[in-house]
């Protein structure tokens, strides 16, 4: 995609520092990330003052929403039903999330093709609140035509080692629509934790959701005798949802199988492989690979099929149920007598064939919701389903993304490489064992700028096929809000913009100018970033300690 000009009649602005400097009584250019496809700004002129507030017009959704964001902004309104100064318009020509904002001294008038469009122009509208020459809050005035490069634009949130409370779930969402991020992807159940409440299996939560103990952050070799419970009533859960849609945000859930199933074969163990020698399967209290994979019986297919019937009710407006299928060892399968006989009656040659054997059934009961399977990238073992679509994070395997876009898949791009947040971000890391990370790779922000989404070698005719990129956030060293701030800010900027911006208006140098803007929201947000300069937390009294529920 190219990015949009004006007309000729106007100057189409490449970057902030080559703006000079404005004109009175503006005297700031404002420092939108990410950044948009097309800016025009006014130099020499007034800009739209707010000092006296803004005035919606009333009755339209989106002056809902504005009037939510401008008071969170400092900045009073009041709905009118004539004379306001926001005029908000249909123009179906800018898609589902594209959008035209406008700002002059006098009104401020925005187009977009649906809500969520519009949601996007407003937070531009909010990151373009400068000071006037005055020192009073003013709009610069400005135009603006932008539309996203990709229509995936996600973090994952990974609640089960470590719960987030709804309360700091929504200031999350609030960040992210900031940032125009579309996608909240949920991790729900793992073998250290079963979150999410399916009400025909109690013990899901009840004994799933508890551990009796995990490693200590700070010496992960060392556990801290403490129980560790919790999950997610299916009252929040709708209400996160529901949060995130007024935000433009799709929640999408992640129920993870065959493997990482330990914490639900805790709970029901005749969903797992119970034939075999030493079966004896327990919620995990440390953290990486466990053994534990469901049994691939029809008891075990009745059971997911509940499960998924239980998460289209919760989650009725994702079009994707992510299944995980990442990480399944096989050495159950192997040694079950049931499991073998599956395959000798299905006709399968191995166990990554009755992996995709498993994974097949399961999308059936998903399609059959009208919704569609995604995973992660070891779901094409064994022979992918031409029919979903695959999250590549293995960066040491790069044909997988190829093969899936030869074969006419979908792809979300999410590198373990550039976009796995729980990584360490390089220099200037607090000495605290609170700060202690899943290992020491230095995967700053400017290496997540750095990412190009679209795999070399793809061809022109491949590019629609990548959905686009998300940041993932595992949360084994995560335990509150505080440290998951941390490890996400400002890489998520970062990220924002890759996700966002024409690939050829990318400038790492015109980012960090506009970043270092961005850092006094973060602060008056109480946000625990990084500093992108010498890497320590904004805030060096915030409390990284374990929070249980």
């Amino acid at each position: 995609m190219t990015s949009i000009p004006f007309p000729a009649a106007t100057a189409f602005i490449l970057a902030p520092f080559c703006w000079g400097a404005p004109s009175a009584p503006v005297q700031e250019v404002p420092a939108i990330i990410p950044r948009p496809a097309a800016l025009e700004f006014q130099a020499g002129q007034p800009g739209f003052s707010l000092k006296g507030g803004v005035k919606l017009p009333e009755g339209h959704p989106l002056s809902v929403q504005a009037e939510r964001l401008f008071r969170e902004n400092g900045v009073k309104t009041a709905m009118v039903e004539q004379d306001a100064d926001i005029s908000f318009t249909e123009d179906k020509s800018l898609g589902g999330e594209g959008y035209r904002l406008t700002v002059t001294p006098d009104s401020i008038s925005i187009a977009c093709g649906a809500a969520n469009g519009g949601l996007h122009a407003l937070q531009s509208l909010m990151q373009d609140i400068v000071t006037d020459g005055g020192g009073a809050p003013a709009l610069a005035a400005l135009e603006v035509r932008d539309q996203p490069r990709f229509s995936w634009r996600g973090i994952m949130m990974d609640s089960c080692r470590h719960m987030m409370p709804v309360r700091d779930i929504k200031k999350v969402l609030d960040l992210m629509s900031r940032y125009k991020f579309n996608i909240l992807h949920w991790h729900l159940t793992d073998d250290q934790g079963w979150r999410l409440p399916v009400a025909k299996y109690p013990r899901l939560t009840e004994t799933g959701g508890t551990r009796a103990q995990s490693p200590i952050i700070g010496s992960r070799s060392k556990p801290d005798g403490k129980p560790y419970s919790g999950h997610y009533t299916a009252e929040e859960i709708r209400e996160v949802v529901q949060y995130a849609k007024n935000r433009g945000i799709t929640v999408i859930p992640e129920v993870e199988l065959p493997g990482h199933a330990a914490a639900a074969i805790a709970a029901y163990p005749e969903l797992g492989n119970a034939d075999i020698p030493n079966y004896a399967p327990k919620v995990q209290e440390t953290w990486g690979v466990h053994p534990y994979t469901f049994a691939p019986t029809e008891k075990t297919f009745r059971f997911l099929e509940d499960v998924i019937d239980e998460v289209c009710r919760l989650f009725p407006d994702s079009p994707y149920i992510h299944i995980g299928g990442d990480e399944a060892p096989k050495d159950q399968w192997k040694q079950s007598p049931a499991a073998q006989q599956v395959m000798k009656d299905k006709g399968l040659k191995n166990e990554h064939e009755l992996q995709s054997y498993f994974v097949r059934r399961v999308e059936k009961m998903i399609n059959a919701h009208g919704k569609r399977l995604i995973g992660w990238d070891e779901i094409q073992e064994g022979g992918l389903s031409p029919t979903a679509t695959m999250m590549v994070w293995r960066s040491w395997m790069p044909d997988s993304a190829r093969h899936a876009l030869e074969q006419g898949n979908d792809i979300v791009m999410t590198p373990n490489s550039h976009l796995y947040f729980d990584y360490d971000q390089g220099p200037g890391k607090p000495a605290a064992a609170e700060y202690e990370t899943i290992n020491n790779d230095s995967l700053t922000w400017q290496h997540v700028y750095s990412l190009e989404p679209v795999p070399p070698g793809t061809p022109k005719a491949r590019e629609k096929q990548v959905l686009g990129c998300q940041a993932n956030v595992w949360a084994e060293y995560i335990p509150n809000l505080p440290k998951w701030e941390y490890q996400v800010f400002p890489r998520a900027l970062a990220l924002a913009e890759v996700a966002w911006t024409p690939r050829e208006l990318k400038n790492e140098q015109d980012f960090r100018l506009r970043l270092e803007r961005q850092l006094p929201f973060l602060d008056a947000r109480g946000v625990n970033y990084k500093r992108p300069d010498n890497g320590a937390p904004a805030r060096p009294d915030a409390v990284i300690t374990r929070e249980l529920r």
